[in-house]
């Protein structure tokens, strides 16, 4: 049995008033919902009957879920490599924070902390982040303030690892890292939050 008009513009309705965004997605719901209520007409069902049972068959949460499932399933690794770079940076910022503190206190095992925490950081954290990071369309300003925190960052990441390793270049690389945080970084976020406050 073919669906009426009337029939169609029920299951049209339905899709269209749902809080599914992408249009595609909508038009590929309608086929399937139109053609999994024709079947069951075609064995005696009623329309308000099979086109409730399908619904509730196809989407027991409502609509919206499947597009959650479905922005799931195509991002799976994107999602899973973003989770990986931001644990992997706490896991190594408290690492270095520690060693930091243990290296000021004098502690045993802060040499080894700060080349893990730095390390990880330097090694696994920022390679993750520089992967990871979607293109973003930013003003000029911004793409400066990003490089020059990325750079900082990894100054002092590296100066944490000398300074570990206790090797000669270690202060330099610290300061050298600081000074680009302190005098490049720093106050390019702080204009950004002063022209953002006076503009709202």
């Amino acid at each position: 049995m073919n669906l009426s008009h009337e029939n169609l513009l029920v299951i049209k309705q339905a899709v269209y008033e749902s809080p599914i965004s992408r249009d595609s997605m909508k038009e590929n719901i309608i086929d399937h919902l139109s053609c999994a209520v024709e079947f069951k007409m075609t064995h005696g069902w009623d329309f308000n009957e099979a086109f409730s049972d399908v619904m509730h068959q196809f989407a027991p949460h409502g609509l919206a879920e499947i597009e959650h499932e479905t922005y799931l399933l195509l991002n799976i690794k994107t999602i899973t490599m973003k989770k990986l770079t931001y644990c992997s940076g706490l896991i190594f910022s408290i690492l270095a924070s520690v060693g930091l503190m243990a290296y000021f206190f004098r502690m045993p095992g802060r040499n080894e902390l700060l080349i893990v925490g730095f390390g990880g950081v330097l090694l696994i954290f920022m390679p993750l982040l520089l992967v990871s990071r979607q293109p973003v369309a930013k003003t000029p300003l911004e793409r400066r303030k990003t490089r020059i925190a990325l750079v900082s960052f990894l100054l002092i990441s590296l100066g944490g690892v000398l300074k570990g390793l206790h090797l000669v270049t270690a202060n330099e690389t610290l300061i050298i890292g600081t000074v680009v945080f302190s005098f490049g970084y720093l106050p390019m976020l702080f204009l950004k939050m002063y022209r953002e406050s006076i503009a709202g």
